[in-house]
């Protein structure tokens, strides 16, 4: 269930983004400049900060907590080497993020925040508000375990900032590193310093198949003369349900015949579960019913990782092109509606 933060937590929180703001670290550093920030000796509990507003027009400070969020940032970074649209990529963000935008930007309980606390903002990129960003879900405002987290984030990030200002640091970003920032368990001491990232190129999976009964029965499928378009899309909308603590985001997976783009099968999927798993459970039926296609065309690496496995067992041609048509006349068309 959710819960709420207290006026004073996020008075807390306000009170650390605007020192921050004050330092303005967007003058020394560029988006992808990462700063890291652990405590203890285990290097998977790093904290990743990504400073915007270099270029100047949107200021923001964007926490990636641990290594599978720093991962999303890689992929929204990569996204157009992998063939991802910049839509997936931001809606599989996995963050906690400051930005100081317009009036218009924040929502009614945004807004109310700030009265509250008694800040008056005033002109464009003043207004500072807080999104938390999670696959799945639409971005939406912190709840108060994300308050509490945010405040300290960015008090570290206040004494890391600080440090790397005034010992006018050189680090060779653009060579995979970062400025690393490390306390003791205690936070009574610190280091900091020119670390290498933990890895510099997104990382995904391959699904893997482990029933060998299953894989029997794919690899005894009859072979079809047909072929196939395969692909996971979020909506890009806000749904409100009850049973979510905030609204979600789903992922549609989605099958198309390749040659007259029609749709095969669709699923929407829960904010919580794996759409290129669903994607697979739908091939897998498919193919169960139909046959095996002779081919399955995607767009990215994702899918095509995710497929590999069925299409080996099939002996289907996997192939990864640049435009899946019949998919984009159903987005297309589905969006038309929303």
């Amino acid at each position: 269930m959710r819960t709420e933060a207290t006026i004073e937590e996020w008075k807390k929180l306000y009170e650390a983004a605007t020192r921050i703001r004050d330092l303005e670290p967007w003058d020394l550093l560029w988006d992808m400049d990462i700063i890291g920030i652990h405590v203890g000796k285990e290097p998977e509990n790093t904290v990743f900060y990504s400073i915007l507003g270099k270029g100047g027009e949107c200021y923001g400070i964007v926490v990636y907590e641990g290594y599978d969020a720093f991962n999303s940032y890689l992929m929204l970074t990569m996204h157009e080497k992998m063939n991802l649209s910049a839509e997936y990529a931001m809606f599989n963000q996995k963050n906690l993020t400051c930005y100081w935008g317009n009036r218009e930007e924040l929502s009614e309980k945004q807004r109310n925040i700030v009265k509250e606390l008694g800040y008056k903002y005033r002109g464009k990129n003043n207004w500072l508000y807080f999104l938390s960003c999670e696959p799945g879900y639409y971005p939406y405002n912190l709840n108060r375990d994300e308050v509490i987290r945010m405040a300290e984030h960015l008090e570290d990030l206040e004494t890391a900032f600080t440090y790397y200002k005034e010992a006018d640091a050189h680090i060779d970003f653009e060579g995979g590193n970062m400025f690393s920032f490390a306390y003791s368990e205690d936070k009574k001491t610190w280091d900091y310093g020119e670390e290498p990232l933990p890895f510099t190129c997104y990382s995904f999976g391959n699904l893997m198949i482990t029933d060998e009964e299953l894989l029997g029965e794919l690899s005894k499928c009859p072979k079809g003369t047909y072929s196939l378009e395969a692909d996971v899309r979020p909506m890009g909308a806000a749904v409100s349900d009850k049973k979510y603590d905030k609204p979600a985001n789903p992922a549609m997976s989605i099958l198309t015949d390749a040659d007259t783009g029609m749709i095969i099968s669709f699923d929407m999927n829960e904010p919580d579960e794996d759409a290129m798993v669903g994607l697979a459970e739908l091939v897998i039926g498919f193919i169960c019913k139909a046959g095996a296609p002779k081919e399955i065309r995607v767009s990215n690496v994702i899918v095509e990782a995710v497929l590999e496995q069925i299409c080996e067992t099939c002996k289907i041609k996997l192939r990864r092109v640049k435009h899946l048509k019949g998919i984009d006349g159903f987005w297309m068309s589905m969006r038309q509606y929303q």
